[in-house]
């Protein structure tokens, strides 16, 4: 245990030395900054480094808008009521609620059961002769394939669907391999007892989000809050960018994240997961596609769809919702209703608005 704190000690105090030298200041201010973060707010070194505080850009007042993994989930509790998160952490009863409610969002094909699969048009879905007269009937367009649970785009799978004289052809995208469709149900059951997975549209996102990166569904993680009854504000937020090749944006898979600037919707210099330090990337380092600086279109249309849509949430007060922008308007992807409080760091959101909505104690 002791070899083992030593390590982290190690590697603590290893990172504050390099962001020192990114910040361009001293070893020692670096660990009085940290310090007195640390101690004031309850957060960590990491913490600290991830949202950049040291930098020169920083503002000295936004530290102190960031509230300790304690606090954000005890305003969490308050704000979405466990009970009722399982509404959208289940992509089944997540399409479903979306549906009733009319939010936009990819349309459902199928889900796919061996007991209980259905089709959109109620016939049923359970075996690889059905799955495979409904891929029939996608001939010629794109097929988004999605686990019921899970995180950070696992299992997520873009099919692109032909039928030729060789008979039906299933190329996921991202792989590049192609796949039959009793292979699917193979993939999809992997150690469970059954293969269960949903069935969607492929969204065409618009020009200026597919130019971000053309191969993934680049997507905006808004974190929304209604802070008073009634009403919602976008809090704070990010464009999530995939790398090249890659169907998905999530940055545990290597995805950009650009935080954007709520009054004019420009982009700030992006950040990787994978390093505690902000890489202030700002073009796509796969192509160059430019990044920082652009400004998203239709902005404010945006924030105002995010905000509809909380509100339109049943016992929902706060989420982080992944919105993308086609050429009809913008469209939900998915919504988190416990987004990972380092969300905050990223994209430098206020977290401590959570706190003093949930002390409003209203229903």
């Amino acid at each position: 245990m002791i070899a083992r704190y030593l390590t982290r000690l190690k590697d603590t105090l290893s990172m504050l030395n390099k962001e020192a030298q990114l910040a361009g200041m001293s070893f020692a201010k670096m660990l009085w900054q940290t310090s007195y973060f640390c101690l004031k707010t309850g957060l960590g070194p990491r913490y600290f480094v991830v949202a950049g505080m040291a930098r020169k850009n920083f503002a000295e007042a936004d530290k102190w808008q960031h509230i300790s993994a304690r606090q954000y989930y005890q305003a969490l509790d308050i704000l979405n009521p466990p009970l009722y998160r399982k509404l959208t952490q289940s992509k089944l009863s997540e399409k479903a609620l979306y549906q009733l409610l009319h939010i936009p969002t990819a349309a459902m094909l199928g889900y796919f059961h061996p007991l209980t699969g259905i089709t959109a048009d109620g016939r049923p879905l359970s075996t690889v002769d059905a799955l495979t007269n409904l891929l029939q009937q996608c001939a010629g367009s794109t097929v988004m394939l999605k686990p019921l649970e899970g995180f950070g785009g696992a299992g997520v799978m873009a099919l692109a669907v032909t039928v030729s004289d060789g008979g039906l052809q299933l190329l996921s995208l991202g792989e590049r391999k192609l796949y039959s469709p009793a292979q699917l149900l193979s993939y999809y059951q992997g150690k469970n007892p059954l293969p269960e997975f949903m069935l969607e549209a492929y969204i065409q996102q618009s020009a200026q989000f597919a130019g971000f990166n053309p191969s993934s569904l680049n997507t905006l993680r808004l974190w929304v809050l209604e802070t008073q009854p009634g009403m919602a504000e976008v809090i704070g937020g990010y464009l999530r960018i995939g790398r090249a090749g890659q169907v998905i944006d999530n940055a545990s898979a290597g995805g950009i994240m650009c935080p954007v600037d709520l009054a004019t919707g420009e982009l700030q210099p992006g950040l990787l997961k994978k390093t505690p330090h902000r890489d202030d990337i700002m073009q796509h380092p796969d192509h160059g596609a430019p990044l920082a600086g652009v400004t998203l279109e239709h902005w404010p249309q945006l924030k105002q769809f995010a905000e509809k849509v909380l509100l339109t949430l049943p016992h929902t007060r706060f989420a982080g919702l992944d919105i993308t922008m086609t050429e009809q308007g913008p469209i939900l992807i998915e919504s988190n209703v416990a987004p990972d409080k380092d969300g905050a760091a990223h994209g430098n959101i206020p977290s401590i608005k959570l706190q003093q909505a949930a002390r409003m104690h209203y229903v």
